[in-house]
């Protein structure tokens, strides 16, 4: 089975953390391909490179750098959420079929079955691509006319009939004409492109994790059946706000796995993260962490390292 990922710099470690954990929660090899803004920045480490499960680790870096992308700049995403557009650039070309998975992904348990299934639900369709729809259009600008409209943090893609259809110049296109309508970056292209001609994911394959801050729903809600979890909202389990919460736990316990420290802490805007630590701490919410002082002591050292940025 192939899995696909794309991503800069800026993900190298989430991206870590869910590669590790797919790779952990299955038992038979898969191939995993990358897409990366600048391979040089990227060494997987030897828990992925040496893992049992793993077969083929393959990481291209995006060739066309010329390209434009739209309402990217002051985004929590970067460019590289469209770099997916550009598989058939990079991918070997005899590959059935591929997952696509965003970055912000945990694997809770094995996947495989049921993509599996919705490969066979693809192969009796015409349809290109599976991916799950949201409850509701998430940009109204984008006039579709079957009223559906989908998460692309997930997407199993028939890659052969992707091939057939050249695809990527009928994105290009859409991007170029469109680019004024689009606010949720290449999900909204892939929409406006595939208007509601699409299989019907399962919940269990992209289940969408929230965060909002001081959030009191507590981790062992999470249902038994999911397969993955899909931190697609602002704050992202890296980020002070979404360590507070109780839902980040799914990503810290596989980031512990894979690295020796407590906590990931990741923010492009360190006053923020400074701000937040004062609330933290002033309200006493600190100490209902699981680890308040290796938090405290990941916070002061991601606020003192590379002060230009801060």
């Amino acid at each position: 089975m192939n899995f696909l990922y794309c991503f800069d710099e800026n993900y190298n470690i989430p991206a870590s953390v869910s590669i590790f954990s797919l790779l952990e929660s299955i038992n038979e090899k898969i191939n995993i391909y990358i897409i990366h803004k600048n391979k040089t920045t990227f060494e997987p480490l030897d828990a992925i490179t040496a893992h049992r499960n793993l077969g083929k680790l393959e990481i291209y870096e995006f060739s066309n750098k010329n390209y434009k992308f739209p309402n990217i700049d002051g985004a929590h995403v970067s460019e590289a959420t469209y770099y997916r557009f550009f598989i058939e650039i990079h991918l070997p070309k005899d590959l059935k079929f591929i997952t696509y998975i965003d970055a912000d992904i945990v694997f809770v348990s094995d996947p495989l079955n049921n993509i599996n299934e919705e490969i066979k639900k693809l192969q009796n369709s015409s349809n290109l691509i599976s991916v799950r729809s949201e409850n509701e259009i998430l940009n109204e600008k984008l006039n579709l006319k079957s009223d559906k409209y989908f998460n692309a943090g997930v997407m199993i893609i028939n890659f052969q009939k992707w091939l057939e259809s050249d695809i990527l110049n009928k994105l290009l296109n859409l991007t170029n004409e469109r680019s004024e309508d689009i606010q949720w970056w290449d999900q909204d292209v892939l929409n406006i492109y595939f208007d509601g001609n699409y299989t019907e994911m399962s919940e269990n394959l992209n289940y969408r994790l929230e965060m909002f801050p001081y959030q009191k729903k507590v981790h062992n809600e999470l249902d038994k059946n999911i397969k993955i979890i899909h931190y697609s909202g602002k704050f992202k389990p890296w980020s002070l706000k979404g360590i507070e919460n109780n839902l980040s736990i799914y990503y810290q316990e596989r980031y512990r796995s894979l690295y020796s420290n407590k906590y990931h802490l990741s923010d492009n805007w360190k006053m923020n993260t400074l701000k937040d630590l004062i609330k933290i701490i002033s309200t006493g919410r600190l100490f209902k962490i699981r680890y308040p002082f290796s938090l405290m002591m990941t916070v002061i050292r991601f606020l003192i390292a590379d002060r230009n940025n801060v």
